[in-house]
This record gives C-alpha cells, sequence and structure tokens, in this order.
C-alpha cells in the first residue's frame, strides 16, 4: 500500500453547543485508524476554519468502504441550493430523498449493461450569516460504471439535478464544483486527494447549533467494509 508520509501532527479540541459535543481539527493532517489524510485546512492563515472530526470520521470510513469493494473508485462533490425560506427539517428530508431515489435509479440494468450495487455518499448542511441554508455533498462510484460526473443535464450530475429540480418544484440549483477523482485499492494516495477536497465540507463555520434537538448537520451512507476471503479463515 503506498502512503505518503506526512510530518505533522494532529491538534484536536473539544467543543459542546445546544445541539451536543463535537471535536475540531486544527492541524492540516490527521490521522484515523492508522493511516494519515491530508486535510484543506491551514492553521496559519485566519480565514481557515477549523474541521468537525466526527464528519472527517464518517466520510472516511465511507470512501474507505467503497474502496474495498471495487478496484477503481470515481469521486466528485457537488453543492445544492435549497428554496427560500425551507426549514431545515424539511430540507434535510429532501437531501435523503434525492439520495434514495438515485438508490432507486441505480437498480436500473443501465451502466455497462447492470445496475449500480454499491455507492458511497456524504452531505453536510451550512447556514452562514445572511445566507440560506444550503448543502455539500459527495458521492463515490464504481469506476468501471461512472466514469465521468457529466456536464448539464447529462451523466450523473444531470441525473441529480433532474432529481433535485423535482424534489424542490424547480426553484433550486445544482453546483458542480471542479475536482474529479479516482480512488484506486492499495492506492492510499488517491484516496488521501479525496478526503482533502471533501474535508472542505467539514468545516465548522457555519454549522454551529442554536437550537437544542435541531436538525442533523451531516449524514453519510452507511457501508461496510469488505471482508476478504483471508479474513474469513
Amino acid at each position: 500500500m503506498s502512503q505518503e508520509v506526512f510530518d505533522a501532527a494532529s491538534h484536536i479540541t473539544h467543543h459542546r453547543d445546544s445541539s451536543g459535543r463535537y471535536s475540531l481539527i486544527h492541524s492540516p493532517v490527521y490521522s484515523h485508524d492508522g493511516l494519515q489524510y491530508r486535510l484543506n485546512h491551514d492553521p496559519d492563515n485566519k480565514s481557515s476554519n477549523p474541521l468537525r472530526k466526527e464528519i472527517i470520521d464518517t466520510f472516511i470510513k465511507q470512501l474507505r468502504a467503497i474502496q474495498s469493494h471495487y478496484s477503481e473508485v470515481y469521486g466528485f462533490r457537488f453543492d445544492l441550493s435549497v428554496p427560500d425560506g425551507m426549514s431545515t427539517k424539511d430540507s434535510n428530508i429532501l437531501i435523503s430523498e434525492l439520495f434514495t431515489r438515485l438508490r432507486g435509479e441505480f437498480t436500473a440494468k443501465a451502466w455497462s449493461n447492470q445496475p449500480i450495487k454499491k455507492f458511497a455518499y456524504g452531505w453536510v448542511r451550512e447556514k452562514e450569516k445572511a445566507k440560506q441554508v444550503h448543502y455539500h455533498c459527495w458521492i463515490a462510484l464504481p469506476y468501471f460504471q461512472v466514469r465521468t460526473a457529466g456536464f448539464g443535464n447529462e451523466g450523473m450530475i444531470g441525473r441529480i439535478t433532474r432529481i433535485w429540480s423535482d424534489l424542490t418544484d424547480g426553484v433550486s440549483r445544482v453546483h458542480l464544483p471542479q475536482g474529479r477523482y479516482i480512488i484506486r485499492q492499495g492506492d492510499h494516495d488517491s484516496l488521501v486527494a479525496m478526503v482533502k477536497r471533501i474535508s472542505y465540507l467539514a468545516k465548522n463555520r457555519g454549522k454551529g447549533g442554536d437550537k437544542k434537538g435541531q436538525p442533523k448537520i451531516f449524514s453519510s451512507s452507511r457501508l461496510q467494509m469488505k471482508v476478504r476471503e483471508t479474513e474469513k479463515s
């Protein structure tokens, strides 16, 4: 397994708000389950925000899970706006429905003449000052079936746009940022690249809890690591 060696150590602090306890990573590198990752955070830059550990941990676990099932995985991130004035409870319901509908479409034999059996995803909800609630998302799929995010109304992003438009009565948009990633089994550095990209989603800014019991600020797929035959014996 290839792995780039990083020098810095993780600096983590622990906090609590009205929604409960959480931890913040204040370092540009992070160790999880014995492996190291680069993060989208520069502690020397005042505009850079520390990252929520619980979000990073969840997303890394899901990316490692999908990596364990396929020799190559294709991943990208996308952003979603929501209708003005919509409650976080209702918008969270729409996000869950988006991925439920995608999973339904993946059952068709339209992907190299077979369904997409496994995929991983994650999302975070944010609301910064004077801004409407919005969502940052990522998705990772088997590369032999999905080799591009598409563009506009075409490809995977086209499906996401169509579903999201239907769920929001056509008033909300999907944005596809730059950055596409191929994660390979046995190549940790390829995983590091996507983790750094989606670590931006875990920034603490915009995620503060101002109400007790407010809807969750992030979620993900629940894919399990593949158990190798050697591990079964």
